[in-house]
């Protein structure tokens, strides 16, 4: 490089003349001065002809400007290493949802409805006039073990008291009074309950015969979750006006049991048919020397006051009993 040589060569004639220089500002100090200076300028010079020959051969590198490779001499200026950037600040630190505690129980629900009262086991037996025996019971029935009603109806020619008995354990006790016929004076009927009765396979139901020849009926019906006799009504109708039973009143579901007792005497088959959804369940009604009777029930859903009304050939009167079995 043509122009390097002559700016080396021109630098090195200055360095020269710096020399010269020094020598002619000799004379103005005495020897121990004199040889300081001439030394510092000596050294003085020495430095730039190092620059000089440092900058001709290109290995000073100026780092900030772009830095390069060059010559084992190096100036570079230091870079300031770059500040570290600020970590971002923490996310502000979740509040934990508290921890639900332990739910509530649940509150109890409804009781559940009772059972309606319904129709269970029933039976009819009867004597009549001059057989002897000293008591009459029921065939053999299928209770319940618990939870029923039993009403026990019965009919004699000659009305004496003799409550009824079983063979599971059960009291009975009565209901109303017993009621004479006003045809038949010595005659009458009387009716019985037992509430939550014990039940029994074979369960029979027996009443004594004080007369051991008497004619004799017999009923007894079972009402399954039937919890309490409600209401009972007793009356009797003579021959020639409706057989209409006095009214009962219940105060939800109920089992309704009514009797039909009629007075007309031994001649002729009878027929007592109950209106009102009133079924019959038994009946005796063949002519005879006995107590007729004819046994109907109505299962009814809500309260109210229900009565029944018979009709029954031949004509005749009637004595007649309403019972209203509920729930609880």
């Amino acid at each position: 490089m043509t122009h390097g040589v002559s700016w080396f060569e021109g630098y090195v004639v200055t360095i020269a003349d710096c020399r010269e220089r020094s020598g002619s500002m000799n004379e103005s100090f005495d020897g121990a001065e004199l040889a300081l200076l001439t030394e510092r300028r000596t050294l003085l010079c020495r430095m730039w002809a190092l620059t000089a020959v440092s900058m001709a051969s290109g290995s000073a590198t100026l780092t900030a400007c772009g830095g390069g490779s060059g010559g084992s001499s190096s100036f570079a200026l230091p870079v300031p290493a770059p500040a570290a950037a600020a970590p971002p600040p923490s996310p502000p630190s979740a509040t934990p949802a508290p921890s639900p505690g332990a739910a509530p129980a649940p509150a109890p629900g409804p009781a559940p409805a009772p059972e309606a009262p319904s129709l269970g086991a029933h039976a009819l037996n009867f004597n009549l006039d001059g057989v002897t025996s000293p008591s009459l019971s029921t065939p053999g029935m299928s209770t319940r073990t618990t939870g029923s009603t039993l009403l026990t109806c019965v009919g004699r020619g000659l009305l004496a008291a003799g409550t009824p008995t079983d063979n599971a354990g059960n009291a009975f006790v009565q209901l109303d009074v017993p009621h004479i016929y006003t045809l038949w004076p010595s005659s009458g009927t009387a009716l019985y309950a037992c509430e939550k009765a014990q039940g029994v396979a074979g369960h029979a139901v027996t009443v004594p015969k004080p007369k051991v020849t008497d004619e004799t009926t017999l009923s007894v019906i079972e009402i399954t979750s039937g919890g309490s006799v409600r209401d009972v009504q007793w009356r009797e109708v003579l021959s020639g006006q409706p057989l209409t039973s006095a009214s009962v009143t219940t105060t939800g579901p109920a089992l309704l049991v009514a009797w039909w007792w009629g007075d007309a005497g031994v001649d002729l088959d009878k027929t007592a048919v109950p209106n009102n959804g009133f079924t019959v369940v038994d009946s005796v009604l063949r002519a005879g020397a006995l107590v007729q009777c004819a046994v109907a029930v109505r299962q009814v859903g809500v309260a109210g006051t229900y009565n029944v009304t018979w009709i029954s050939t031949p004509q005749q009167g009637a004595q007649l009993w309403l019972v209203a079995v509920q729930a609880g």
